[in-house]
């Protein structure tokens, strides 16, 4: 008989921010809120919910009018991403008080791979009930949905499947049947544009889906994704390599109405410029190339872009985006921005782009973007800064990415000179091994 047992662990968070204020507010508690952000902006979206909320309807992405037809007693809540960031981190030390953690897949979503006896069924539920334990002395409001399975992407498909604070197991004996249940866009990486396209193919349900043959899913995919999906739905266990290096970064902001003439969006556009700069920076990448698009209210969205010698440095990039935000339509109705670093590569090497011959005065930006950076890091954001934001240092505040958040010390890019102590650093897989042993 195949033994019994699963290979991956998932925790899914339920609700975070939305649990996260309730956290630190509690007259909040059993509330429906919605979590906006911006306050007092009736054209935004609620970014999350609480499940009182999304009882009457209200989820992610729905719009502040539409929500509040939906449950006119809704209670908005500006969100505060640097506490969602901090409780990450205490529920991370959390969780690796029962398991260490493998992969941050997001601010509230975690791998954990199970290895020797921890894979045995019994030990893997034990496991998960300690950490929905651990996390309640991370805060009361704290609930979450986890998924045990062969492997990584089947593990999230079954945390998704009991929510709130539930446990879901998928043993590889009940694959694929166990996952005819499920509607196509219940799979991770199946979009609206995606499930149109196996729906072409005359694929309607998880059922027939699982029921192709891998060439044909290849097919529908046009990539190596869809044999992956085929072996991953029946209980194969192998992650996706490493994806490629960095090719573009980017920042993307929603204008408030403050922001939109076009004197004050530019010093927006330049904060965002800097601050996608600095994470280049962290990345150890230089930028080949300089990108913006512009939307309005009125009139055509302006997009553009230019390619430059491989630079770091936030002064050379800034010349080169003002040639680009110069050329835009002379308009005071911007509606957003979106800056872009494009063309990533690591650092050129001194022969290839002939650097022993550049110039003093590029050298001697590097030393001072080099500078900025040390004293930032040792003394708190913004502690220096480049006069061309002076003005909007407090606009377009540091948000939660899909993916790993940033830094803690990121949220206080709106702040002055607020010294942090240092987030805790993500073990390497060297010293989760050493942690662990043989995993027995």
């Amino acid at each position: 008989m195949e033994p019994r047992t699963v290979n991956w662990l998932f925790v899914d968070l339920n609700s975070y921010f939305a649990s996260i204020e309730a956290e630190l507010r509690p007259e909040l508690r059993g509330q429906p809120i919605g979590i906006v952000p911006v306050a007092d902006v009736e054209t935004t979206v609620c970014i999350a919910a609480s499940y009182q909320a999304k009882k009457y309807g209200v989820k992610t992405g729905t719009a502040v009018h539409d929500a509040r037809m939906l449950c006119p007693h809704i209670l908005l809540v500006e969100a505060r991403p640097r506490h969602y960031v901090e409780y990450h981190h205490r529920i991370i030390a959390a969780i690796e008080r029962c398991i260490p953690v493998h992969t941050v897949m997001s601010c509230d979503e975690f791998a954990c791979q199970l290895l020797g006896r921890e894979r045995e069924i019994q030990r893997a539920t034990s496991i998960a009930y300690a950490i929905k334990q651990e996390l309640r002395t991370v805060g009361i409001t704290l609930r979450c949905s986890i998924g045990l399975a062969p492997n990584r992407l089947l593990a999230k498909i079954a945390g998704d499947m009991d929510k709130p604070d539930g446990l879901m197991i998928f043993e590889r004996r009940n694959l694929p049947q166990a996952l005819y249940c499920l509607k196509l866009d219940d799979i991770p990486g199946i979009g609206s544009r995606m499930e149109e396209r196996v729906r072409a193919a005359g694929v309607s349900t998880m059922r027939e889906l699982c029921a192709l043959p891998r060439d044909k899913m290849h097919g529908i995919w046009g990539s190596v994704w869809g044999d992956r999906l085929w072996h991953w739905f029946r209980g194969e266990d192998f992650l996706e390599p490493e994806p490629r290096k960095l090719q573009t970064l980017s920042r993307q902001h929603i204008l408030p109405p403050r922001c939109r003439p076009r004197d004050v969006a530019r010093g927006v556009a330049l904060k965002l410029l800097h601050s996608t700069a600095r994470r280049m920076r962290r990345e150890q990448l230089w930028a080949g190339g300089v990108a913006v698009q512009i939307s309005y209210y009125n009139g055509k969205p302006y997009e553009a872009g230019i390619r430059i010698a491989p630079c770091c440095d936030t002064l050379t990039l800034q010349e080169h985006f003002l040639i680009l935000w110069n050329r835009s339509p002379v308009q005071d109705d911007l509606a957003s921005l979106v800056v872009m670093l494009t063309h990533l590569d690591i650092e050129p090497t001194a022969d290839l782009f002939g650097m022993d011959s550049t110039p003093e005065t590029a050298q001697a930006k590097q030393r001072v973007i080099s500078v900025v950076d040390a004293m930032n890091a040792r003394y708190g954001l913004n502690t220096v800064f480049l006069g061309s934001i002076h003005d909007a240092r407090k606009e377009a505040p540091t948000r939660i990415p899909f993916g790993p958040p940033p830094p803690l010390e990121e949220f206080d890019d709106t702040a002055d000179n607020v010294r942090r102590p240092p987030t805790r650093h993500t073990l390497t897989t060297e010293q989760l091994a050493r942690r662990r042993g043989k995993g027995g």
